[in-house]
């Protein structure tokens, strides 16, 4: 994992307007919600990064998710037809 002094360093190599680009994109980032495009629903942040965290391990292989049948017994429960 890359941690904050990589992510400095590189950041301090890019161009001013990548770097006004990038903090730009940070303050969404670190916004309490964001508006879902399209939608007048917001989706707090916290919701956000956790289901990227989610999606990151599950890329990664730490997370190798769930059969379909596991699924149907979650929501369905265990006599499902």
């Amino acid at each position: 994992m890359t941690t904050y002094n990589q992510v400095l360093t590189e950041i301090q190599s890019l161009s001013l307007s990548e770097q006004l680009r990038l903090l730009d994109e940070l303050k969404v980032l670190v916004s309490h919600s964001i508006e879902v495009e399209g939608d007048d629903e917001t989706i707090p942040i916290e919701d956000i990064m956790q289901s990227q965290t989610a999606w990151e391990d599950y890329i990664s292989g730490k997370d190798q998710g769930i059969t379909s049948q596991d699924l149907k017994r979650k929501l369905l429960g265990e006599n499902f037809a």
